[in-house]
């Protein structure tokens, strides 16, 4: 289980993560908040990654958007 490559930005009125993961398909990543913690977790064949990231900032429930292009994870959630 390897760990992705991440950056995170702490913007005005979101969080933007971007996570490097190549070698998945966009359905076999999960990406979840459990409070202050953002889990990113994709298995697909051989390639599994795994990384919890701590939120810069406080987030609102429900606001969490995520695209996958060329091996790009990108995150965005709402403060």
């Amino acid at each position: 289980e390897r760990e992705p490559m991440t950056d995170v930005f702490d913007e005005k009125e979101e969080v933007k993560i971007y996570a490097e993961m190549p070698g998945v398909n966009e359905a076999d990543i999960k990406v979840e908040v459990k409070g202050d913690i953002l889990d990113i977790a994709a298995r697909s064949g051989d390639r599994k990654y795994h990384k919890e990231v701590l939120l810069p900032a406080p987030v609102k429930a429900g606001t969490l958007t995520s695209s996958y292009k060329n091996g790009i994870l990108e995150i965005r959630i709402k403060k």
